[in-house]
């Protein structure tokens, strides 16, 4: 398993520019910051890196792009609970594993 510790790479929005966010974390649990340590999550309904909020333990859209000034909701540095990481994680090894067990399709 590789990990990435803090690296700045280019992200592709569906409905907006090219976003630098900060990555850090394996294949199985990662999270992105903006450059200045707010959090971001993709917003799947709106196509964009939007920062997150933390309800219930775990990261949520606040619906504002990162390309956006952050409202002070939006708090630097913050990290899920360990319980939503674990849960995370586990989910992606089940789906993961369910994938490598799906036989190729013949053409």
């Amino acid at each position: 398993m590789v990990g990435i510790f803090g690296e700045k790479v280019s992200l592709g929005q569906a409905n907006g520019p090219d976003v630098e966010l900060v990555v850090r974390g394996t294949e199985l649990y990662a999270t992105y910051e903006t450059p200045d340590g707010f959090p971001a999550i993709y917003d799947d309904a709106l196509g964009l890196f939007c920062y997150a909020r933390i309800v219930g333990g775990g990261f949520t859209t606040t619906g504002i792009p990162v390309t956006s000034p952050p409202t002070d909701e939006v708090k630097r540095h913050s990290t899920e609970t360990d319980e939503v990481r674990m849960r995370k994680i586990q989910e992606r090894t089940q789906k993961m594993e369910r994938r490598s067990r799906v036989p190729p399709t013949e053409e």
